[in-house]
């Protein structure tokens, strides 16, 4: 397990987080799910499924399964994620039925609902399928017969801002969301952040700067946003200073192959009035193209 996996597990794995996750997606951080009714899951039917593929599972107070992947990068992302998720929840559903019924389920009864979240945690844009539809080839004359799925998706390197309702992942959506796009609004500037929020941005991010202010700042909440405006300031700075040198040096480049074209063209035009050698001949000697060649003489 590397320290994204332990992280994640640790922060998004707090109930309060955890549920605050599926509000932020569901019901725009309203909180119509409680944290009070969630217990963690710990059956055979977790065991089996989510080592291939879930991060955090919990149940629901209704018996909802409750299942969140965490994606940190692009290079983590299946093309078919898509797929991978409608594969795990109906791998879920039949183990629950294999294990609740002996023979076969009974009439009219219900099967608890599977709600599956991706939170994807990455700099670089998703680019991959977040429907069925846009993975699978469908033939014309097939769309009614076509059963859509789509993924619940999170994006935090988008303009979208998700309200959590719970501080502590709202931090940490927001913090990830200034560092990708290198913004802080004036408002947040003497903002305080919570401090495993600000732990947890700095595992995925690998931003040195949200370290050393973790470090200093040994427990409560932790102003960051000023450090990082400098950071970004002075990051901007370096771009416009290298901008500027590859500018001048460009530059320079250009104005010596100019120089060197106009000298070529000067001992061609010398050598065409003197008119005591062949095209080629010259063309060899100043490095000119025979085209060239013809249209000077033409001029003179």
């Amino acid at each position: 397990m590397n320290s994204i996996d332990i992280e994640s597990k640790k922060f998004l794995g707090q109930p309060k987080n955890f549920v605050s996750i599926f509000n932020a997606l569901l019901f725009d951080g309203q909180q119509l799910l409680k944290s009070e009714y969630l217990k963690d899951e710990n059956s055979e039917l977790v065991m089996n499924v989510s080592s291939k593929h879930v991060d955090i599972i919990k149940r629901y107070e209704d018996g909802t399964y409750l299942d969140l992947f965490v994606i940190e990068s692009q290079s983590y992302v299946d093309p078919s994620m898509v797929a991978r998720v409608m594969e795990y929840e109906s791998v879920a559903r039949m183990r629950y039925i294999r294990q609740n019924f002996k023979k076969h389920v009974p009439m009219h009864t219900r099967l608890p609902m599977i709600l599956t979240v991706v939170l994807y945690v990455g700099e670089s844009k998703w680019n991959a399928a977040k429907r069925l539809s846009e993975l699978e080839i469908i033939h014309p004359g097939f769309e009614d017969m076509f059963n859509e799925f789509k993924l619940n998706l999170i994006e935090l390197n988008t303009n979208h801002k998700y309200n959590t309702g719970e501080k502590a992942t709202q931090d940490f959506f927001d913090l990830l969301r200034m560092i990708y796009r290198k913004q802080i609004l004036k408002e947040d500037l003497d903002r305080e952040f919570n401090r495993d929020a600000l732990y947890f941005a700095y595992v995925v991010t690998k931003n040195k700067e949200l370290l050393s202010i973790y470090q200093k700042n040994e427990k409560g909440d932790v102003k960051v946003c000023r450090a990082l405006d400098e950071m970004f300031e002075e990051s901007t700075n370096k771009g416009i200073q290298m901008g500027i040198k590859q500018g001048i040096e460009q530059g320079i480049e250009q104005g010596v192959e100019r120089g060197v074209k106009n000298t070529q063209i000067k001992i061609a035009i010398n050598m065409l009035v003197r008119n005591d050698q062949t095209l080629e001949e010259i063309s060899e000697i100043v490095g000119l193209d025979l085209d060239a060649l013809k249209e000077l003489k033409k001029n003179i």
